[in-house]
């Protein structure tokens, strides 16, 4: 029998608030999730909230499954010696409803995620999904509602540049974000941003830009920085670190070493297009991960880039615990056609 799968058309922003949850961590697949969701309502009784979900650690997928956080609402806080009560944070999340077999909610995926990135908006690494139906022997009857968390890259901007700046050189800055809606399209919201960083330029120095934007951005997962801070506080080598990670998880990115300076080149986010490319534009269309820039890349202040130094930054001061200086070597918006970054080591690091 042909299996019909339906995305409704059309993005829809929702505020997730934090949410009390009984939660479970595995590491598999949807088939492993209707036994689970009987326990956890089981072990809730009548403090279960409402629909269960999953929080997806797509970064830690593998050819065994994805690390889900299973999770079930709660209306109050309850006892459970088998599952964890915790909360989860919510935020603002593009959503969208996919219906019929789970086997096509990629499907959904490849719809969705180009309508949020036409807003301009990035996307968490970690997604949602709640299971509003699930029926793995019916599977048309399947309803899960997506929900993609985003970045929240302009209440990032605005808490770090008032942290670094003030609030009257903060507001300065950010008066044009006020045009901005969550519906706003990709190429008005990178006029704003671009005109804003524009004023950046005339009142910051070069370590107040990086103090703010590196903390804006996309965040490294947590789980693949405490395995390698691990691994540095048994071997106090570095070199062994970068080899691990070249030898390990594809997440990690694949670096150089020269003295006393890591260079990170990222790669391409659609590398078949980039090798494939004829012209520079097509290499840079290739190259780029960010929503927010796409398209604008001769336009936008370099300062911009300084938001993707926090990608590095993260993952390095999380394993050697201590501050690190992240330089922007080559960049789209610098004219090149990828973008490379130089961690600065300090002395004393082997």
């Amino acid at each position: 029998m042909m299996q019909h799968w339906v995305f409704e058309m059309g993005v829809t922003y929702k505020k997730i608030e934090d949410t009390l949850v009984l939660m479970h961590r595995i590491h598999g697949n949807v088939e492993d999730l209707p036994e689970l969701f009987v326990g956890l309502k089981q072990a809730a009784g009548l403090a279960a909230a409402s629909d269960p979900f999953v929080v997806l650690h797509f970064p830690l997928t593998d050819e065994k499954g994805v690390t889900m956080d299973v999770c079930l609402p709660l209306s109050r806080p309850i006892e459970s010696g088998k599952f964890e009560v915790v909360t989860i944070e919510g935020g603002i999340a593009a959503t969208a409803l996919h219906k019929g077999t789970y086997e096509d909610i990629k499907k959904t995926y490849r719809k969705f995620v180009p309508e949020v990135y036409g807003h301009g908006h990035p996307i968490q690494e970690n997604g949602r999904e709640v299971f509003i139906a699930l029926d793995l022997e019916n599977p048309e009857n399947t309803v899960v509602e997506i929900q993609a968390m985003l970045v929240g890259w302009e209440s990032k901007l605005a808490y770090h540049l008032e942290r670094v700046l003030g609030k009257k050189k903060k507001d300065r800055v950010l008066g044009g974000f006020k045009e901005l809606a969550l519906e706003t399209e990709q190429p008005k919201r990178a006029l704003v941003i671009k005109d804003a960083l524009t004023k950046l330029d005339k009142i910051a120095t070069e370590e107040q830009k990086y103090e703010a934007l590196s903390c804006c951005g996309h965040e490294f997962p947590a789980e693949l920085i405490v395995a390698m801070r691990d691994l540095y506080r048994v071997t106090k080598s570095i070199d062994t670190v970068i080899q691990a990670m070249k030898d390990g998880h594809f997440f990690y990115p694949k670096m150089r070493r020269e003295g006393n300076i890591i260079y990170d080149r990222k790669a391409p986010a659609r590398k078949e297009a980039f090798e494939k490319a004829m012209t520079k534009k097509e290499r840079m269309h290739a190259a780029c991960f960010c929503p927010l820039l796409e398209d604008f890349w001769d336009e936008m202040p370099g300062t911009f880039c300084y938001c993707a130094a926090g990608w590095p930054r993260r993952l390095f001061e999380g394993i050697l615990e201590t501050p690190l200086k992240i330089e922007v070597v080559k960049a789209l918006t610098k004219g090149d056609d990828y973008c490379e970054f130089a961690i600065h080591l300090p002395e004393g690091v082997s």
